[in-house]
């Protein structure tokens, strides 16, 4: 026996977004997926994975454990943070500076 209070759910919502043109937003293909950053003081690689993009198009990758984050300008440059010294190398260069030295992750 079908759920009809269910489908009535589904099929409103449904309408509702229709209505609304609330509809997601492709993923933009130019950003890649991850950046690896060296910090020089700990001597390690840090993995940033692409969790935001906002309504302009600048990118922010943040670290699993979330102690790093890069932001990716409109221009492709990842710039320095404000609140902190910028310890990784990858503040500042481009993303074809990074793609040319294979630091990114494109899926």
């Amino acid at each position: 026996m079908p759920k009809l209070p269910l489908a009535i759910t589904a099929v409103t919502s449904a309408l509702v977004t229709l209505a609304t043109g609330s509809v997601a937003q492709p993923a933009t293909p130019e950003l890649p997926m991850a950046i690896m950053c060296w910090l020089d003081k700990l001597k390690t690689w840090r993995v940033g994975y692409l969790h935001t993009v906002n309504e302009n198009g600048a990118a922010t990758y943040l670290t699993v454990d979330g102690r790093l984050s890069v932001t990716m300008n409109t221009k492709g440059v990842l710039e320095p943070p404000s609140n902190r010294p910028a310890t990784a190398d990858c503040f500042g260069k481009t993303l074809e500076q990074l793609r040319a030295t294979g630091r990114v992750i494109e899926e």
